[in-house]
C-alpha cells in the first residue's frame, strides 16, 4: 500500500487482515476478549501498514489536547526583546521531547491578554498556559486561578503563594551587580531599568537600591531611568543618564537588550564599554558573547528557563499540585569585556562628553 505513514485508517488495518472495524479497535484498546492468532495479524498489520491511531479521537477521549498554550505581551517593548525568542525554543525544545506541541500567539494589552486566554480555554485549543513577563498584580494570573485552569508562571507576582512559579533571584543579583562595579573603582552607578509593571524590573531595582545601601552609597535617584526593555530603551537610557552633569561611570542594566542599547549608545559618541564607561547586562543572551565588546551579565539561560517552565506544567497535568512547584534560582555573573575599573572621575567623563557632544544636543527622551 503507498499511503503516506499517518493517513492509514482504522478501515484499511480491518480490510488488510479481514476482520470487523470493531475488532482492531478492541485490540488497540487492549481488550482481552480477541485471540492471540487474530491479535498478532492485527498489531503486525499496524505496524506494516505503519498505521496511528488518531491523535484527535485520541485526546478527546482523555479529555487533553496535547498542547500547552503561551501568549507574548508585545506591549511596552516586550516583542523587541531576544530573551522572549531563547526562552520561547527552550519550551518548545522540551514540547518535542514530550511530543507535545506549543501553541503561540500575542496580545497588545492586558484586555487583548484576557480576551485570548477566555478564547483559548472555551474552544479547548490547550490544556495549560506558561505565564511571562509578570506583572506585580498580574491579571492573567488571577483570571487563570480563578477559573482553576493550569498554568505555571516565569516569574512571580507581588504575591507568590498559591501558584506554580520559576524565578531567578533578581534582587541578589542586583545586588551583586552593585557591589561588583563598585569593587571596581566606581562609585556613580546608574541603573537602566525596565517598566516598573514589570515584576522583575521592580525586583532588580530593589536590589540596585539594596546594594547601594549595603555599601554605605547614598542613593541618588536621578541615577535611574526606566525604559522599555529593548535596544532603543538601553540607548535612551543611557543616553538620558550620561547627559548628567555628574553622570554614571557605570550602568547596570535590567536586561541584556537593555545593556545592547546601552553600549551601542556609547560606541556612537565615541566611548568603548568596559575602557570608558562600564555596561553589565542580565540574561546570558548568546549574542552577548559577540559584542564588541563581549557583554559582561548575569546569566539565566533563557532555555533553560523555558523548558524548566514547560515540564512543570506537564507535572500539574499529571497530577502533581502548583504549590509544591515554586523554584528560585541564582543568577551568575559572566564576566567579558564590557566591565572594567573607571577611566575618568565622573567629573572628567562630563567634560570630555560635553566636548564630544557639543554638535550632538541631548534629545531630551525620557523613560517611563
Amino acid at each position: 500500500m503507498s499511503r503516506l505513514r499517518g493517513s492509514v485508517t482504522i478501515d484499511d488495518v480491518a480490510r488488510h487482515v479481514g476482520v470487523a472495524k470493531g475488532t482492531v479497535s478492541r485490540v488497540l484498546n487492549n481488550y482481552t476478549d480477541i485471540s492471540d492468532e487474530t491479535r498478532k495479524r492485527i498489531l503486525k498489520a499496524v505496524k506494516d501498514l505503519g498505521y496511528q491511531p488518531s491523535a484527535t479521537a485520541r485526546n478527546l477521549k482523555r479529555g487533553r489536547q496535547d498542547t500547552l498554550g503561551i501568549i507574548i505581551p508585545v506591549g511596552h517593548g516586550n516583542g523587541a526583546d531576544p530573551f522572549l525568542s531563547e526562552f520561547i525554543d527552550g519550551i518548545a525544545r522540551a514540547l518535542d521531547e514530550l511530543d507535545l506541541d506549543l501553541l503561540v500567539t500575542t496580545a497588545h494589552s492586558r484586555e487583548h491578554m484576557i480576551e485570548s486566554l477566555e478564547r483559548l480555554i472555551a474552544r479547548r485549543k490547550v490544556d495549560g498556559f506558561i505565564v511571562t513577563r509578570t506583572e506585580v498584580n498580574d491579571p492573567r494570573i488571577a483570571y487563570l486561578q480563578e477559573r482553576n485552569f493550569p498554568f505555571v508562571a516565569h516569574g512571580r507576582t507581588a504575591n507568590p503563594s498559591g501558584y506554580a512559579w520559576y524565578d531567578i533571584d533578581n534582587e541578589a543579583a542586583f545586588a551583586e551587580g552593585v557591589r561588583h562595579i563598585y569593587s571596581l573603582g566606581h562609585e556613580r552607578i546608574g541603573l537602566v531599568g525596565g517598566t516598573l509593571e514589570l515584576n522583575f524590573a521592580r525586583q532588580r531595582r530593589e536590589g540596585y537600591r539594596q546594594g547601594l545601601k549595603d555599601l554605605g552609597v547614598k542613593h541618588d535617584p536621578d541615577l535611574e531611568t526606566i525604559q522599555t526593555v529593548s535596544e532603543k530603551g538601553g540607548i535612551l537610557g543611557a543616553e538620558e543618564l550620561l547627559a548628567l552633569d555628574q553622570p554614571p561611570t557605570a550602568l547596570l542594566c535590567a536586561t541584556d537588550a537593555l545593556a545592547i542599547g546601552a553600549v551601542q549608545y556609547c560606541r556612537k559618541i565615541g566611548l568603548k564599554a568596559g575602557a570608558d564607561v562600564t555596561v553589565i547586562g542580565y540574561d546570558g543572551l548568546p549574542v552577548g558573547e559577540y559584542l564588541d565588546p563581549p557583554l559582561t551579565t548575569f546569566s539565566q539561560s533563557a532555555q533553560e528557563a523555558g523548558g524548566r517552565v514547560a515540564r512543570m506544567l506537564t507535572d500539574i497535568l499529571d497530577g502533581k499540585s502548583p504549590t509544591s512547584l515554586q523554584e528560585l534560582s541564582k543568577a551568575d555573573l559572566i564576566r567579558r569585556a564590557s566591565d572594567g575599573a573607571p577611566a575618568k572621575t565622573p567629573a572628567a567623563l562630563a567634560t570630555a562628553l560635553r566636548e564630544r557632544l557639543k554638535d550632538q544636543p541631548y534629545s531630551g527622551n525620557k523613560g517611563e
